[in-house]
């Protein structure tokens, strides 16, 4: 089965997700590093977006990149591998905060992300978390989840990851962020069709991976027809 958790930056499901995996010892996808990495080669390589003059270039530029790219998939999370050196600081930098919203929004790099993750997904039970999981990527999932929480609540979360910035500039991101994605063309954030909704605002990670793992079992039920 493919568990789909989607929700705005700050609503939990990246620590819910890893939280659930870890549980249930299912592997984790977590979309948002793939957005990252491209993000964070765009900017070691001094360009953006608007230095491709064809999609044709900027399509190369991915390929290239995914090619050299080692992806491992575990119960603890996504780990990436750029020519052998593992990234994880580099893609919570300032600058790459910054900018991957816009390199997330764009058609084409959204299309070659989502292709590499169903490929990533395939013939395996995997849990992912993104901001199009269930709508995009992964319509089919069996238990499509989306998580929110209030504006203030999710800033506060982000905070305790970036402690590099202050609660101000947080929450100005957070609300950028929210409007980025959710008036974006191409894979809008919002609720997917059929998903629970979960309000994790006075919730632990306890208490919500406790309410996803009943829906799960309900799941799992009503496919086996259980009585």
């Amino acid at each position: 089965m493919i568990i789909t958790i989607d929700g705005p930056a700050g609503s939990g499901k990246t620590t819910v997700a890893r939280a659930l995996a870890k549980k249930l010892q299912i592997p984790l996808l977590e979309s948002g590093a793939f957005y990252r990495f491209i993000t964070w080669a765009l900017l070691e390589n001094n360009r953006d977006l608007g230095s491709f003059k064809e999609e044709t270039e900027l399509e190369s530029f991915i390929d290239c990149l995914f090619s050299s790219l080692e992806v491992i998939l575990e119960p603890e999370g996504t780990k990436l591998y750029f020519h052998g050196r593992e990234l994880r600081t580099e893609l919570r930098s300032r600058e790459v905060e910054a900018k991957v919203s816009e390199v997330s929004a764009h058609p084409l790099v959204r299309g070659k992300v989502g292709s590499l993750l169903r490929k990533l997904s395939s013939n395996r039970s995997l849990i992912t978390e993104g901001r199009d999981m269930g709508t995009v990527v992964f319509p089919q999932a069996g238990l499509k989840i989306y998580l929110t929480a209030d504006l203030e609540v999710r800033a506060k979360r982000r905070f305790k990851d970036v402690q590099d910035r202050d609660f101000e500039e947080v929450v100005h991101n957070l609300r950028q962020r929210d409007t980025l994605d959710s008036e974006r063309e191409v894979a809008p954030l919002k609720k997917p069709v059929g998903a629970i909704e979960i309000d994790t605002t006075n919730l632990t990670v306890d208490e919500v991976v406790s309410k996803i793992e009943s829906l799960i079992g309900e799941r799992e039920c009503s496919t086996k027809r259980c009585f």
